[in-house]
């Protein structure tokens, strides 16, 4: 009867380490927390990104005489005409009137030009301008968009804009304009000292 208990007791003892072992082994469920961080990450960051350049290129544009003049042939036109400049109104461009620029700067590469966007119910809107023709587009920004800026090209006598940006102030680079110098740690050359003759 001892001997019986004694087997009873290394059958237990080897069922609960095959049961000890085996969960061991099991592999931890995924920890869904970690996985969804990177994905909320990526799209705070898609939240925050700037808008910037987004005007077509070119705008195609059909032009037609409205009203017929009597000994004459009216020639109606159609063409694709160059992107030149971007303005920003506080409401539809139609129902409101232009920001004029918060801040100008004229520099050797030509003028800039920035706008501060306090934020407002409604949000702003921006046009696309195009060259030799009065036709533009004309979009909402994002709602949390508080600043825009324009670099002009200097190579024109007239505006045509180069660059530009909206979005969170805070979250983007400062445009190299503003940007304060570049402190040197060298330290200046002596002055030659000056011989005295007698």
């Amino acid at each position: 009867m001892r001997q019986a208990a004694v087997r009873s007791s290394i059958a237990l003892a080897a069922m609960a380490t095959a049961s000890l072992v085996a969960l061991a082994a099991t592999p931890a469920p995924p920890r869904a927390a970690t996985s969804a961080a990177p994905a909320a990450s990526a799209a705070s960051a898609a939240a925050v990104a700037p808008l910037a350049d987004a005007c077509p290129a070119q705008l195609a544009v059909k032009q037609t005489v409205s009203d017929a003049i009597a000994g004459w042939t009216p020639l109606n036109q159609q063409a694709s005409y160059p992107f030149v400049r971007v303005a920003f109104y506080p409401g539809p461009p139609a129902d409101s009137t232009l920001i004029v620029p918060t801040q100008e700067y004229k520099g050797q590469a030509g003028l800039h030009d920035s706008w501060d966007l306090p934020h407002r119910a409604g949000g702003y809107w921006m046009t696309c301008s195009y060259g030799n023709t009065t036709a533009s587009v004309a979009r909402k920004l994002p709602d949390d968009t508080d600043y825009c800026r324009a670099d002009y090209d200097g190579r024109f006598i007239t505006l045509v804009v180069k660059h530009w940006a909206c979005g969170v102030k805070r979250t983007m680079a400062p445009p190299a304009w503003v940007r304060p110098p570049v402190r040197s740690n060298a330290k200046p050359a002596p002055k030659p000292a000056i011989k005295r003759v007698e």
